[in-house]
């Protein structure tokens, strides 16, 4: 643990690292706004502390990262560019996902989702080879991932947003040092969490402008119907089954289906639900509109621990370079 004064706080509109006290009690955690009145607090505390293992910053560089003009980088070719095209001139020195890859899962995803749609059949196999695919392509080039916009799979959002939240809770759950079996389920998880959706109308799932309160209410049934499939249909563990049920739950308890909050989301659906609600971003899916990566991030953290777990939410902020200027991909099918 190392020390750290209000003075080295008092400038930071979003806390980058959780702060503790000398018995080693989280005081206040990684992505709460810090108000003037945390900021009082803090004052009459005589010893403060964050994580030195935990690689938190205590120079602003993460939200300096995050507020700094988008200046393209003139020195990655000697010239002039768009930043988005700086960023995809930087990954292709170290790709990650293949053609190759992209190709396998988006194919073999879309057949397991074809076919429960059209005769209700269950492949459980063909979903871990999907899942082992993503584990055995992606985490041995960690070290390689230097943006997230690097493990996006592009195409039909129907078809691979479950890939996109699979291989980002690969990354994620490996980032927070979790055993092999927990990667693999998470993994899975992250790739089925949304099956639920597969019993409601296609129009409603698809549609792009406004939403009825009628068809809201609908599609959140869909947490519900996908614990039910999955326990079902698919004879998974009772964990994975979880992800689908929860993964719209808040940690303060302002989510959905049933408004649980805490230690009683689990690890696994919060790490699922971070990667989905960052996927809905970077696909112009989610609640709100973001530019580029870099801003779904900042999107998260000014969400901060209202809706994700500290650990979850700090480790998913660390894992890559914040500095991401990716545009977002929308898909109009």
């Amino acid at each position: 643990m190392k020390p750290i004064s209000v003075d080295d706080l008092i400038n930071l509109k979003i806390l980058p690292f959780d702060i503790y006290n000398s018995k080693g009690k989280v005081i206040f955690y990684a992505g709460e706004i810090l108000t003037p009145g945390k900021v009082l607090q803090l004052k009459y505390i005589n010893e403060l502390y964050i994580d030195e293992e935990k690689g938190q910053e205590t120079d602003d560089e993460l939200l300096e990262l995050l507020n700094e003009d988008e200046t393209p980088d003139k020195t990655v070719t000697g010239e002039s560019l768009h930043p988005a095209e700086i960023i995809f001139k930087k990954q292709v020195q170290s790709p990650v996902i293949t053609e190759e890859f992209k190709n396998e899962v988006t194919n073999k995803n879309k057949e397991m989702i074809d076919r429960f749609i059209d005769d209700g059949a269950a492949d459980p196999m063909l979903c871990m080879e999907v899942r082992d695919s993503i584990i055995d392509e992606i985490l041995p080039e960690v070290s390689k991932i230097l943006y997230r916009s690097q493990l996006k799979i592009m195409g039909d959002y129907y078809y691979v947003h479950g890939l996109n939240v699979a291989t980002l809770s690969a990354v994620l759950a490996h980032r927070m040092k979790l055993s092999t079996q927990a990667i693999k389920d998470i993994t899975l998880a992250g790739m089925l969490h949304d099956i639920g959706k597969l019993k409601i109308p296609e129009d409603i799932i698809r549609k792009a402008s406004y939403m009825s309160p009628n068809e809201v209410k609908v599609v959140q049934l869909h947490p519900r119907l996908g614990y039910k499939i999955l326990k079902d249909n698919f004879g998974v563990s009772e964990n994975i089954a979880k992800v689908a049920l929860q993964h719209h739950e808040r940690n303060d308890g302002s989510g959905y289906p049933f408004g649980i909050s805490g230690n009683f989301i689990s690890l696994e659906s919060s790490i699922v639900s971070i990667c989905n609600v960052y996927d809905q971003l970077t696909s112009g899916k989610g609640e709100v509109r973001v530019k580029n990566t870099r801003e779904a991030v900042k999107y998260l953290l000014n969400c901060g621990t209202k809706h994700f777990k500290s650990e979850v939410l700090y480790t998913f902020v660390h894992m890559t370079n914040y500095n991401d200027l990716a545009p977002i991909t929308i898909d109009f099918s």
